[in-house]
């Protein structure tokens, strides 16, 4: 039942530099924890979203309360190092390294900080060679490996002198390529869905020819049972920004059927958590979009169905319209 699937080496979530000014890259990491609390944490060597791409760190802690906290701030580029073996980031006095089958990080910005360690429960995913899944680039290359799908969270998190305790689930990805992406796309959705039982990781990207290409990665606790791009990403539901003067997806529907494994779920937006207009750096206006949802539905697994329930947050960003 277990899917064969492209070796993936403590390497691919190293450090893979390109000698031109599109080039980015960047390693994220999020987490929501027992207490109500979440984060998402963002080491932007080359950050993709400035000109030029100077290295930035991203620390953002949501409360159970639904308040908000941001850390940003560029880094020195003489005060950066990174490994092309494994991951092993020093960013100014953050950091972010695999030791041991762990990754620990530390990163703090402005009163707003997170000292984590993360435990993967689940095999490192990348799609063939590492390049974007589902064949869309006409050109260039475009990073994307999840070196966590899943993982146990423990640590700390600051706000403002205060110290709180943290334990729950994360998720770690990483990103890089040498033409920027919206060159590439005009934007994509993407989240994911820790069940007890299943790990759900979704998106669909939309190219500059307005064709959609979505990917779908399902695992249990033993490892990948479906990674394809034959679904069906559906948005049923809009709701206008009047900030942004955009829509985003107020219900989302994943689809598949396949001879092993059928999924049905639904996601609802119940909040819009962030709402960032991105620095202006071509002729779009660019937005990014964190939204917190409930999901349910039902996935069937050799025969045997299952039903799904649970919050997430899921994300949209938008290069051009």
């Amino acid at each position: 039942m277990h899917r064969p699937v492209p070796t993936y080496t403590d390497s691919d979530d190293g450090l893979h530099p390109f000698d031109n000014p599109e080039y980015y890259e960047w390693w994220y990491l999020d987490a929501r924890f027992d207490n109500g609390y979440s984060c998402v944490l963002t080491w932007h060597w080359r950050n993709e979203f400035l000109k030029p791409h100077i290295p930035t760190i991203q620390v953002f802690i949501y409360t159970p309360g639904g308040k908000r906290w941001v850390g940003l701030e560029a880094i020195d580029p003489g005060e950066c190092s990174a490994s092309r073996e494994r991951c092993d980031i020093k960013m100014g006095a953050s950091y972010l390294r695999q030791e041991n089958g762990l990754y620990k990080m530390s990163m703090h910005a402005r009163n707003v900080g997170c000292e984590l360690t993360y435990k993967g429960v689940l095999p490192g995913w990348k799609s063939g060679d590492g390049n974007f899944p589902g064949g869309a680039l006409s050109r260039g290359w475009a990073g994307w490996v999840i070196p966590c799908p899943r993982a146990k969270v423990e640590g700390r998190l600051f706000i403002k002198g205060e110290e709180i305790k943290v334990t729950g689930e994360g998720y770690h990805d990483h990103n890089w390529g040498d033409i920027d992406l919206y060159d590439l796309f005009k934007g994509w959705y993407w989240g994911r869905l820790n069940d007890p039982r299943y790990t759900i990781i979704f998106s669909c990207t939309t190219t500059l020819k307005d064709t959609a290409e979505p990917y779908l990665f399902v695992a249990d606790q033993k490892g990948t049972i479906l990674s394809t791009n034959k679904y069906q990403f559906a948005v049923e539901q809009e709701e206008l920004d009047s900030a942004a003067g955009h829509r985003y997806a107020k219900v989302i529907t994943l689809k598949h059927k396949g001879q092993d494994v059928d999924l049905q779920c639904r996601l609802d937006t119940k909040q819009v958590v962030e709402h960032s207009a991105l620095p202006k750096v071509n002729e779009y206006d660019m937005f990014n979009w964190r939204f917190l949802a409930d999901y349910q539905g039902q996935i069937v697994v050799d025969g045997k169905a299952e039903i799904i329930r649970g919050e997430t947050i899921h994300e949209r960003l938008l290069f051009r319209p």
